[in-house]
């Protein structure tokens, strides 16, 4: 199954996953004074970035070129760590996201066609399951690393914010990596700019005729679409969740006396969650295959994970305020079942989409993602607000469970 491009897809995944301010990124907008609403419209600004640009930068792909676009995806990347390095105020994060998102608008969907495109150029279609399951665990191995050198950099540096500049050096070096890359039958040269805007113009129309015509393709994104989105908003909410419970404990142990000296038990417990929850996450993205050969069709499979999801946030709001160990049992949850079910999604998708429009559909499904994520990272930052953060949770699961009786369940 193993060649030498397939591990460089993997690597890619590793280096691209080195962001070392993540594990810490909700507790480093808090420390600057933005409550969860302000947090929600941080990652809505970044999401509509990538929104507005999702399906041109894959119809840009598409025709102009996969590998070019991912090379700028890194630059735009770059720029983005380096202005939320300087960033000390709300209004100063919205730049720093807005180019993030472009760079993720780049990014999202083209890769995958760039994998996807090379298994057919190879007649290994029938293992798209188990190599993305094997990139992504190694990408997942990536996520881990990043939260061993995150705590490390918080530890070393006492702030939040130096994250941001350690993260362009792996960057640099995936930059590096991609030029290597081999050229893909699907992979197009330079063209004159009046012969590209015509391809753009034709291939956006092809593609959305076939949105349009394929019913099942368009249940399938929409299912990725809200699954993805509600896990990608709600996903670090255990940084702020396991922060209150160390420093709830640390203060009743010292009966209210001062907490100095215990500032870096959340950080530590922050750093070993991550540390665990991406070791665990690589082997289940890896064995995704062997859940899915468990099945006759990925139907069943894919109605499981998205209920067992729906059940793991309730399971959230209920040991939100009661048990720590429990509560990270839950989180752990949410990121195995992500890790299973994508491999699996992206199969079953792939089946439905044409090899040249590839990096142009998976930008389709990326971009309704970030419209998902534009609707729920502010509603939830205002819940949590003004409720809690087990409250938010808990409407997030009965949103879903309703959504899937009426609407989202693959027959």
């Amino acid at each position: 199954m193993i060649d030498r491009n397939i591990v460089k897809f993997a690597l890619y995944g590793f280096l691209k996953n080195l962001k070392f301010f993540e594990p810490f990124f909700y507790l480093y907008l808090l420390s600057i004074g933005l409550n969860y609403f302000q947090i929600g419209m941080i990652l809505s600004v970044r999401e509509i970035s990538t929104y507005l640009f999702e399906i041109p930068t894959g119809v840009i792909a598409d025709v102009w070129g996969r590998k070019r676009s991912i090379l700028l995806c890194f630059v735009l990347y770059s720029v983005s760590f380096t202005v939320y390095y300087t960033a000390h105020t709300f209004w100063a994060l919205i730049p720093a996201s807005m180019i993030f998102g472009l760079g993720e608008a780049f990014r999202l969907g083209t890769h995958k066609a760039i994998v996807f495109d090379y298994l057919d150029d190879k007649a290994m279609k029938h293992l798209r399951t188990r190599v993305y399951g094997f990139t992504r665990a190694v990408a997942q191995l990536g996520l881990a690393l990043s939260a061993i050198g995150a705590g490390a950099i918080v530890i070393w540096t006492s702030n939040y914010r130096a994250g941001f500049i350690f993260s362009i050096i792996p960057y640099f070096l995936a930059f590096g990596l991609v030029l290597t890359y081999p050229r893909s039958t699907h992979e197009t040269s330079v063209i004159h700019r009046g012969q590209l805007w015509r391809r753009l113009k034709k291939h956006t129309i092809d593609s959305l005729t076939q949105l349009r015509r394929a019913k099942d393709l368009r249940l399938l994104l929409i299912n990725s679409t809200l699954y993805d989105g509600a896990f990608k908003a709600g996903k670090d909410y255990i940084q702020p969740m396991i922060q209150a419970f160390v420093l709830g404990t640390v203060a009743a142990a010292n009966q209210g006396a001062s907490t100095t000296g215990n500032d870096n038990a959340d950080t530590l417990l922050i750093s070993a969650f991550y540390v665990v929850i991406y070791l665990l996450s690589a082997v289940s993205a890896q064995k995704a295959y062997v859940f899915k050969n468990l099945f006759s069709g990925p139907a069943r499979p894919l109605n499981i994970l998205f209920l067992l999801n729906a059940a793991a946030y309730c399971a959230i709001a209920i040991f939100a305020d009661r048990s720590l160990p429990l509560l990270l049992a839950c989180f752990i949850s949410l990121f195995l079942l992500m890790n299973v079910r994508r491999p699996i999604l992206l199969d079953y998708l792939t089946e439905y989409i044409d090899p040249a429009q590839r990096a142009t559909m998976l930008s389709i499904e990326s971009q309704l993602q970030s419209l998902a994520i534009i609707l729920l990272a502010p509603a939830m930052g205002l819940v949590a607000d003004r409720f809690s953060i087990g409250v938010m949770f808990l409407v997030l699961s009965g949103i879903l469970a309703l959504l899937y009786a009426f609407f989202l369940r693959f027959r």
